[in-house]
């Protein structure tokens, strides 16, 4: 009766372990995915924002531009803070790759591209 009772008790602490692991690792990819959404996406972001920022800002085109890279710092940064920021992985990589969307339709329609 003992060996029998041991055997069905084995397999929980296996799956327990198992369980553990991909919590563990999903977290991981979790955490790796936001590095990645708040490197290439900040950088995109970033690029496509100074693009549109010399654009826009009235001021003689020397001076726009050289605003626009002293922002662009600044922007990064924000866009890195908010990929940790928010709580959904979800809403993070939608919210960016939508904004990095409509950046470059506003940039494509003032710059005559469409």
């Amino acid at each position: 009766m003992q060996a029998s009772n041991r055997l069905l008790d084995f397999p929980k602490p296996v799956f327990s372990m198992l369980w553990q692991f991909m919590q563990r690792f999903s977290y991981e990819l979790a955490v790796l995915s936001r590095f990645f959404i708040a490197i290439v996406g900040g950088y995109f972001f970033t690029a496509v924002s100074v693009a549109l920022l010399s654009i826009v800002v009235p001021v003689p085109k020397v001076d726009a531009v050289l605003l626009s890279v002293s922002a662009s710092i600044l922007i990064y940064a924000l866009v890195f803070i908010y990929s940790f920021y928010i709580h959904s992985l979800k809403t993070v990589w939608i919210s960016i790759l939508l904004s990095i969307a409509a950046q470059l339709v506003v940039l494509s329609l003032l710059k005559g591209w469409l």
